[in-house]
């Protein structure tokens, strides 16, 4: 069985365990993260919708619990253990580009794919790999990094919701 979210209706005892939508206030620290995330879609990606957190838990002792970023419709691709904030990003990165099929997100001045890693200070980044490198910015910040006529339509929509 591959990594996306479709599973039998009725697995039976010796099927994997069933992957379910993670308790509220379970993992602040996660839900915080993915927070993060779900602001750098709503200003790059808006049609994708906000993810989801996923949780497929382990009956072994040996094994740990994987987390999954999901879409909305509860499609995900591959799954994280132990994860700190840039794993979150990474996974929503991965379930963006495997089940959209969609480079997210792209780094401005590169126009290039930048990838989810923790910065110098243990924050979660988005970093661009192209010519020197650089930090593009915080997870949870893409917004500030759109070209100016981008970030005011996003401006002007997100007053418009909260008006």
């Amino acid at each position: 069985m591959n990594h996306f979210s479709h599973r039998p209706a009725d697995p039976g005892e010796d099927a994997e365990p069933r992957t379910r939508p993670l308790e509220p206030g379970s993992r602040p620290d996660l839900e915080a993260a993915l927070e993060a995330v779900n602001r750098d879609l709503a200003a790059t990606l808006p049609d994708a919708g906000p993810m989801r957190l996923m949780l497929t838990p382990s009956h072994d002792e040996d094994v740990p619990d994987q987390y999954h970023a999901a879409l909305p419709d509860g499609r995900w691709h591959d799954g994280v253990t132990d994860p700190v904030a840039a794993d979150v990003a990474d996974a929503a990165q991965e379930t963006v580009q495997a089940v959209l099929w969609q480079v997210w997100p792209v780094c401005p001045e590169h126009r290039s794919g930048v990838h989810a890693d923790a910065g110098a200070d243990e924050r979660a980044v988005w970093w661009c790999r192209v010519g020197e490198s650089h930090e593009l910015c915080e997870v949870g910040e893409l917004a500030q990094t759109l070209p100016g006529r981008q970030r005011r339509a996003l401006r002007r929509k997100e007053r418009g919701r909260e008006g």
